[in-house]
């Protein structure tokens, strides 16, 4: 018995090394070539104007800009008569807003970390005792 699982923890061992090497083999921005750069650079403008509208829809953010005088009224029309280039740029710098990010990427690998060591750890036949 103790060799059959030796047998099968190697086993998904090879499958898990052989898969994570497949997953990596593939480039992050494959679909940027199925598309196209003229489809990439139309759809660019209505990504950028879609965070900005999110970092605007913001209470602290709307807050802040009526406190310097500029009424939400005003705000659009302003944002909608940039360039493409300065639409980018402010874009990309509403990215600093939030350094730590959301957290729920930190979460998720934490929990499937912690999955995986139970799932190593039962395979192994050990057991974790906190006392």
């Amino acid at each position: 018995m103790r060799l059959f699982k030796r047998l099968y923890f190697r086993q998904i061992a090879l499958v898990v090394a052989f898969s994570m090497f497949v997953i990596g083999a593939i480039p992050a921005k494959s679909m940027a070539y199925v598309a196209g750069p003229e489809a990439v650079a139309a759809s660019g403008r209505a990504v950028d104007m879609a965070k900005v509208q999110r970092v605007l829809e913001s209470r602290l953010v709307a807050d802040k800009l009526e406190a310097t005088g500029l009424p939400s009224a005003e705000i659009m029309p302003r944002i909608e008569r940039l360039t493409d280039d300065e639409l980018h740029q402010f874009a990309s710098q509403l990215d600093g807003l939030y350094p730590g990010g959301d957290g729920l990427g930190v979460v998720i690998a934490l929990l499937v970390i912690v999955i995986l060591v139970m799932v190593i750890m039962k395979l192994s036949d050990r057991k974790i005792i906190i006392r």
